[in-house]
Protein backbone atom coordinates (compact mmCIF):
# COMPACT_ATOMS: atom_id res chain seq x y z
CA UNK A 1 0.00 0.00 0.00
CA UNK A 2 2.60 2.50 0.72
CA UNK A 3 4.39 1.31 -2.50
CA UNK A 4 0.83 2.65 -4.44
CA UNK A 5 0.69 5.34 -2.60
CA UNK A 6 4.18 6.47 -3.11
CA UNK A 7 3.78 5.74 -7.10
CA UNK A 8 0.30 7.68 -6.88
CA UNK A 9 2.35 10.49 -5.29
CA UNK A 10 4.98 10.07 -8.09
CA UNK A 11 2.19 10.34 -10.68
CA UNK A 12 0.35 13.49 -9.43
CA UNK A 13 3.74 15.49 -9.45
CA UNK A 14 4.54 14.74 -13.36
CA UNK A 15 1.23 15.45 -14.03
CA UNK A 16 1.39 18.64 -12.05
CA UNK A 17 4.89 19.11 -13.72
CA UNK A 18 3.78 18.43 -17.39
CA UNK A 19 0.63 20.78 -16.65
CA UNK A 20 3.03 23.86 -16.26
CA UNK A 21 4.97 23.35 -18.82
CA UNK A 22 4.37 25.46 -22.29
CA UNK A 23 5.57 22.72 -24.43
CA UNK A 24 3.21 20.38 -25.35
CA UNK A 25 3.41 16.48 -24.86
CA UNK A 26 2.03 13.41 -26.02
CA UNK A 27 2.95 9.81 -25.28
CA UNK A 28 1.71 7.21 -27.05
CA UNK A 29 2.06 3.28 -25.84
CA UNK A 30 3.19 0.35 -27.83
CA UNK A 31 -0.15 0.30 -29.66
CA UNK A 32 0.14 4.35 -30.41
CA UNK A 33 -2.39 5.05 -28.58
CA UNK A 34 -2.63 8.22 -26.52
CA UNK A 35 -2.01 8.00 -23.16
CA UNK A 36 -1.12 11.21 -21.17
CA UNK A 37 -1.12 14.60 -22.81
CA UNK A 38 -1.08 18.17 -21.32
CA UNK A 39 -2.89 21.53 -21.25
CA UNK A 40 -0.29 23.00 -23.12
CA UNK A 41 -0.85 20.14 -26.19
CA UNK A 42 -4.77 21.72 -26.38
CA UNK A 43 -2.99 25.17 -26.58
CA UNK A 44 -1.05 24.53 -29.64
CA UNK A 45 -2.82 22.40 -31.40
CA UNK A 46 -6.65 23.65 -30.86
CA UNK A 47 -7.74 20.32 -30.38
CA UNK A 48 -10.85 19.56 -28.88
CA UNK A 49 -10.64 17.91 -24.73
CA UNK A 50 -13.07 14.90 -25.79
CA UNK A 51 -10.85 13.77 -28.73
CA UNK A 52 -7.84 13.79 -27.05
CA UNK A 53 -9.42 11.89 -23.91
CA UNK A 54 -10.86 9.17 -25.92
CA UNK A 55 -7.09 7.72 -26.71
CA UNK A 56 -7.03 7.88 -30.36
CA UNK A 57 -4.19 6.38 -32.56
CA UNK A 58 -0.70 8.51 -33.60
CA UNK A 59 -2.30 8.72 -37.47
CA UNK A 60 -6.04 9.68 -36.22
CA UNK A 61 -4.03 12.01 -34.07
CA UNK A 62 -1.85 13.90 -37.18
CA UNK A 63 -5.57 13.34 -39.19
CA UNK A 64 -6.97 15.54 -36.66
CA UNK A 65 -4.30 17.75 -36.81
CA UNK A 66 -4.16 18.00 -40.49
CA UNK A 67 -7.36 18.88 -40.61
CA UNK A 68 -6.73 21.60 -38.20
CA UNK A 69 -4.28 22.94 -40.50
CA UNK A 70 -1.69 22.67 -37.59
CA UNK A 71 0.43 20.19 -39.85
CA UNK A 72 3.11 21.59 -42.76
CA UNK A 73 1.13 21.71 -46.29
CA UNK A 74 1.09 18.44 -47.74
CA UNK A 75 1.05 17.88 -51.51
CA UNK A 76 -1.13 15.10 -51.41
CA UNK A 77 -1.97 12.77 -49.12
CA UNK A 78 0.27 10.15 -49.81
CA UNK A 79 3.01 11.60 -49.34
CA UNK A 80 1.51 13.09 -45.85
CA UNK A 81 1.28 9.51 -44.77
CA UNK A 82 4.74 8.76 -46.12
CA UNK A 83 6.26 11.89 -43.77
CA UNK A 84 4.42 10.79 -40.58
CA UNK A 85 5.28 7.31 -40.94
CA UNK A 86 8.85 8.57 -41.51
CA UNK A 87 8.22 10.76 -38.29
CA UNK A 88 6.83 7.69 -36.37
CA UNK A 89 9.63 5.21 -37.05
CA UNK A 90 12.60 7.95 -36.48
CA UNK A 91 10.62 9.32 -33.26
CA UNK A 92 10.45 5.01 -31.92
CA UNK A 93 14.24 4.33 -32.62
CA UNK A 94 15.88 7.19 -31.65
CA UNK A 95 15.99 11.57 -30.93
CA UNK A 96 14.06 13.27 -33.77
CA UNK A 97 13.29 16.76 -34.36
CA UNK A 98 11.19 18.46 -36.93
CA UNK A 99 10.48 22.18 -37.55
CA UNK A 100 6.87 22.51 -38.86
CA UNK A 101 6.04 26.18 -40.83
CA UNK A 102 2.14 25.97 -40.31
CA UNK A 103 0.11 27.96 -42.93
CA UNK A 104 -1.19 30.17 -40.60
CA UNK A 105 2.56 31.55 -40.31
CA UNK A 106 3.80 29.70 -37.08
CA UNK A 107 6.93 27.81 -36.50
CA UNK A 108 6.43 24.40 -34.19
CA UNK A 109 9.45 22.25 -33.40
CA UNK A 110 8.26 18.68 -32.77
CA UNK A 111 10.75 16.60 -31.31
CA UNK A 112 9.94 12.57 -30.83
CA UNK A 113 11.74 10.70 -28.36
CA UNK A 114 11.94 6.83 -27.71
CA UNK A 115 9.93 5.89 -24.40
CA UNK A 116 10.64 2.08 -22.61
CA UNK A 117 8.17 -0.73 -23.12
CA UNK A 118 7.90 0.70 -27.19
CA UNK A 119 6.05 3.94 -25.93
CA UNK A 120 6.96 7.59 -27.56
CA UNK A 121 6.92 10.55 -26.66
CA UNK A 122 5.77 13.78 -28.96
CA UNK A 123 7.02 17.43 -28.08
CA UNK A 124 5.61 20.06 -29.68
CA UNK A 125 6.84 23.62 -29.03
CA UNK A 126 6.21 26.74 -30.46
CA UNK A 127 9.35 28.71 -31.42
CA UNK A 128 7.59 31.53 -34.13
CA UNK A 129 9.16 34.37 -32.15
CA UNK A 130 12.57 32.77 -31.82
CA UNK A 131 12.33 32.04 -35.43
CA UNK A 132 11.24 35.63 -36.39
CA UNK A 133 14.32 37.05 -34.03
CA UNK A 134 16.79 34.40 -35.92
CA UNK A 135 15.60 35.90 -39.25
CA UNK A 136 15.87 39.75 -38.42
CA UNK A 137 19.05 39.17 -36.39
CA UNK A 138 20.11 37.35 -40.17
CA UNK A 139 18.90 40.43 -41.93
CA UNK A 140 20.90 43.00 -39.79
CA UNK A 141 24.12 40.76 -40.71
CA UNK A 142 23.12 41.04 -43.82
CA UNK A 143 22.41 44.77 -44.00
CA UNK A 144 25.84 45.19 -41.98
CA UNK A 145 27.84 43.58 -44.79
CA UNK A 146 25.70 45.13 -47.55
CA UNK A 147 26.73 48.87 -45.93
CA UNK A 148 30.89 47.39 -45.04
CA UNK A 149 30.77 46.58 -48.91
CA UNK A 150 29.23 49.64 -50.26
CA UNK A 151 32.49 51.89 -48.55
CA UNK A 152 35.10 52.96 -50.77
CA UNK A 153 37.46 52.06 -48.06
CA UNK A 154 39.02 48.51 -46.76
CA UNK A 155 38.33 47.53 -43.35
CA UNK A 156 38.63 44.69 -41.28
CA UNK A 157 37.99 43.95 -38.02
CA UNK A 158 40.00 41.73 -35.46
CA UNK A 159 39.30 40.25 -32.20
CA UNK A 160 41.38 40.50 -29.05
CA UNK A 161 43.30 37.34 -30.11
CA UNK A 162 43.93 38.51 -33.42
CA UNK A 163 41.55 36.33 -35.30
CA UNK A 164 39.76 38.19 -38.18
CA UNK A 165 36.20 38.74 -37.60
CA UNK A 166 34.83 40.98 -40.46
CA UNK A 167 36.05 41.89 -43.74
CA UNK A 168 34.51 44.10 -46.71
CA UNK A 169 35.19 42.94 -50.42
CA UNK A 170 37.21 46.39 -51.03
CA UNK A 171 40.04 44.85 -48.31
CA UNK A 172 39.75 41.57 -50.42
CA UNK A 173 40.28 43.94 -53.55
CA UNK A 174 43.42 45.16 -52.07
CA UNK A 175 44.68 42.62 -50.27
CA UNK A 176 43.92 39.71 -52.07
CA UNK A 177 40.69 37.65 -51.30
CA UNK A 178 42.52 34.41 -49.92
CA UNK A 179 43.10 36.18 -46.46
CA UNK A 180 44.51 34.65 -43.62
CA UNK A 181 42.67 33.99 -40.53
CA UNK A 182 45.45 36.15 -38.26
CA UNK A 183 46.25 39.28 -37.84
CA UNK A 184 50.05 38.20 -38.05
CA UNK A 185 49.03 36.77 -41.31
CA UNK A 186 47.68 40.20 -42.27
CA UNK A 187 50.96 41.89 -41.86
CA UNK A 188 52.40 39.21 -43.61
CA UNK A 189 50.74 39.91 -46.63
CA UNK A 190 50.92 44.03 -46.64
CA UNK A 191 54.45 43.20 -45.99
CA UNK A 192 55.09 41.47 -48.66
CA UNK A 193 52.57 43.70 -51.27
CA UNK A 194 54.27 46.84 -49.83
CA UNK A 195 57.87 46.14 -48.44
CA UNK A 196 58.95 47.01 -44.71
CA UNK A 197 58.06 50.57 -45.23
CA UNK A 198 58.29 53.24 -42.56
CA UNK A 199 54.66 53.59 -41.84
CA UNK A 200 53.78 49.60 -42.34
CA UNK A 201 56.49 49.59 -39.08
CA UNK A 202 54.55 52.15 -37.13
CA UNK A 203 51.57 50.38 -38.07
CA UNK A 204 52.63 47.16 -36.68
CA UNK A 205 53.40 49.22 -33.95
CA UNK A 206 50.45 51.00 -33.38
CA UNK A 207 48.98 47.40 -33.39
CA UNK A 208 51.36 45.96 -30.69
CA UNK A 209 50.71 49.03 -27.96
CA UNK A 210 47.48 50.18 -26.54
CA UNK A 211 45.43 51.98 -28.47
CA UNK A 212 44.33 55.50 -26.95
CA UNK A 213 40.30 56.67 -26.88
CA UNK A 214 41.44 58.41 -30.53
CA UNK A 215 41.70 56.93 -33.57
CA UNK A 216 45.59 56.57 -34.74
CA UNK A 217 46.21 57.73 -38.27
CA UNK A 218 49.14 57.32 -40.84
CA UNK A 219 50.53 56.52 -44.02
CA UNK A 220 52.06 53.69 -45.69
CA UNK A 221 53.24 52.17 -49.11
CA UNK A 222 50.16 50.98 -50.99
CA UNK A 223 50.88 47.27 -53.27
CA UNK A 224 50.21 49.31 -56.24
CA UNK A 225 52.52 52.35 -55.84
CA UNK A 226 51.88 56.00 -53.95
CA UNK A 227 50.54 56.39 -50.62
CA UNK A 228 48.08 54.10 -48.53
CA UNK A 229 47.00 55.61 -45.83
CA UNK A 230 45.59 53.50 -42.45
CA UNK A 231 43.28 54.11 -39.47
CA UNK A 232 42.93 51.94 -36.40
CA UNK A 233 40.23 52.54 -34.05
CA UNK A 234 39.71 50.34 -31.24
CA UNK A 235 36.39 48.66 -30.41
CA UNK A 236 34.54 47.16 -27.48
CA UNK A 237 35.69 44.01 -26.00
CA UNK A 238 39.75 44.80 -27.18
CA UNK A 239 38.67 44.58 -31.17
CA UNK A 240 40.25 46.24 -33.66
CA UNK A 241 39.23 48.36 -36.63
CA UNK A 242 41.47 48.73 -39.14
CA UNK A 243 40.58 50.74 -41.91
CA UNK A 244 42.74 51.38 -45.50
CA UNK A 245 41.96 54.21 -47.18
CA UNK A 246 42.09 54.29 -51.67
CA UNK A 247 46.02 54.68 -52.35
CA UNK A 248 46.83 57.85 -54.01
CA UNK A 249 48.90 58.18 -57.36
CA UNK A 250 52.26 58.89 -56.37
CA UNK A 251 53.78 61.61 -59.02
CA UNK A 252 57.77 62.24 -59.93
CA UNK A 253 59.44 64.86 -57.94
CA UNK A 254 58.88 68.03 -59.89
CA UNK A 255 55.12 67.32 -61.80
CA UNK A 256 52.37 68.88 -61.16
CA UNK A 257 49.00 67.66 -60.41
CA UNK A 258 47.28 66.89 -63.61
CA UNK A 259 45.02 69.52 -64.28
CA UNK A 260 46.36 71.87 -62.28
CA UNK A 261 46.58 75.49 -63.12
CA UNK A 262 49.24 78.08 -62.80
CA UNK A 263 48.44 80.46 -59.93
CA UNK A 264 47.67 83.86 -61.41
CA UNK A 265 50.35 86.56 -60.23
CA UNK A 266 48.10 89.44 -58.34
CA UNK A 267 47.66 92.09 -60.50
CA UNK A 268 48.78 94.74 -58.02
CA UNK A 269 52.73 92.85 -57.70
CA UNK A 270 52.51 92.81 -62.30
CA UNK A 271 52.30 96.89 -62.15
CA UNK A 272 54.89 97.27 -59.67
CA UNK A 273 57.26 95.15 -61.25
CA UNK A 274 56.50 96.97 -64.56
CA UNK A 275 56.78 100.49 -62.64
CA UNK A 276 60.37 99.01 -61.18
CA UNK A 277 61.49 97.96 -64.10
CA UNK A 278 61.07 100.89 -66.17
Amino acid sequence: MRAERSLREFVQTLTKTFADLPIGLAIFDRERNLQLFNPALIDLTGLATGFLTARPTLYAFLDRLREARMVPEPKDYRSWRNQMSTLEAAASSGHHVEMWSLPGGQTYRVTGRPHPDGAVAFLFEDITSEISLTRKFRADLSLGAEVLDALEDAVAVFAANGELLISNRRYAELWGAAAPGTLEGHVQVWTQACGASPGLVALREALNAALPEEPLRGAMAGPAGGLLSWGLRGLSGARLLLSFAAPVPSLPVGRELPGAAEKPEPAGNTAMQRALTG
